[in-house]
């Protein structure tokens, strides 16, 4: 029986550089896809059939209960069709997808009445949708980089290229005359810089090891967790 080997998915560089140690020492795969629905729909074509995927990164809390720099285990995403449970995650938060940044604590407490999740990204609605339909097994870890009472600058989406990198001028750009906004970006790349790191402790944690794992669960279909 030969092993197909977990690849992992993450939408910023930044994010991903968190996790390229832990990627050579498993002899996984690391993809930076870009952030929102399309580049993750696009990256995950290239990955090989039956191989199983994982998306890592970084999310939004929608309950206040989620500490920023925590991480995560996601077992239901609220896709366009309805909520998706995750073939390799048996217990977990729900995860809403978001096709644009939700950045103020009102925008965020009328999504999660709205959807019953714990967090919000822009990817995981396309990436289980995606996943799903292409019959892979899939499975999700997000840390928290901004709790329910951060806000996060109009646009700052738009500081990224397609990548995953940072437009560096652009941001200034939009910054400029605007320190609170400056220090809030600044604590937001610290708040993620310790999420990741939680990110790939639990990523290590629930895939470490398991010799055999892809294989068996492409034959078997058998969560694992």
């Amino acid at each position: 029986m030969s092993t197909i080997t977990l690849t992992i998915l993450c939408p910023m560089q930044m994010e991903a550089a968190k996790l390229s140690g832990l990627v050579r020492r498993q002899g996984w795969t690391l993809l930076t896809t870009g952030i929102g629905g399309d580049a993750i729909e696009r990256a995950l074509a290239t990955v090989p059939p039956r191989c199983p995927v994982l998306l890592a990164g970084v999310a939004g809390a929608l309950v206040p209960d989620l500490e920023p720099g925590s991480a995560h285990l996601i077992a239901e995403v609220v896709a366009p069709d309805g909520i998706l449970q995750s073939p390799l995650i048996a217990e977990g938060l729900r995860v809403t997808g978001a096709d644009k940044i939700v950045a103020t604590p009102s925008d965020k407490a009328a999504l999660a009445e709205r959807t019953g999740a714990h967090i919000v990204d822009m990817e995981s609605h396309a990436f289980a949708a995606a996943a799903e339909a292409a019959g892979r097994p899939w499975a999700i870890i997000r840390g928290v980089s901004d709790g329910v009472d951060h806000h996060l600058p109009a646009g700052c989406d738009q500081w990224f290229t397609p990548d995953g990198g940072i437009r560096p001028l652009r941001a200034a750009k939009d910054l400029l005359g605007r320190p609170r906004e400056l220090l809030q970006m600044l604590s937001f790349a610290r708040r993620t810089h310790l999420a990741m790191r939680q990110v790939a402790a639990l990523a290590e944690q629930t895939f470490h090891a398991q010799s055999g794992y892809c294989a068996a669960q492409t034959e078997t279909g058998a969560p694992t967790t």
